[in-house]
């Protein structure tokens, strides 16, 4: 969810002035954040293009905790961001015990489509590897 958001931008609108170092943004303007970028951030997520999970054992420990938003944030995000979450840990839970599941070609291959979803360019191919008993 941090390489590959489900949504890869959020807007809003500014409610009061804002300064940004040397920029002036009024009150009324419509502001976008670029979530997929903003995953990439180097200042907060070394090696920005590596998958590694691990990072987020236990939980995302960033220095601003606006650096990872999947589901947006603040009054406005995503309501069914608890349900989601803890329904992928359930069925990924499930079938990870079974099978394990590989890429069929490089993930540096892989063609991002940016829609109001990212998705994969043609579908995400993979591989189930069986695992086996034990």
């Amino acid at each position: 969810m941090r390489l590959f958001p489900p949504i890869p931008l959020v807007g809003r609108r500014l409610e009061t002035d804002l300064q940004i170092g040397n920029y002036h943004i009024p009150r009324g303007v419509e502001l976008i954040t670029l979530v997929y970028q903003l995953h990439r951030d180097p200042e907060y997520f070394p090696e920005p293009e590596k998958f590694c999970p691990d990072r987020f054992l236990n939980g995302p420990r960033l220095k601003n905790s606006f650096a990872y938003v999947p589901f947006s944030a603040g009054p406005r995000n995503c309501i069914g961001q608890k349900v989601a979450i803890m329904e992928v840990k359930i069925v990924l839970a499930h079938f990870l015990r079974h099978y394990r599941v590989e890429p069929s070609w490089p993930v540096s291959k892989l063609k991002i489509c940016f829609e109001v979803v990212i998705r994969a360019k043609g579908g995400l191919r993979v591989q189930l590897v069986k695992r086996h008993p034990q």
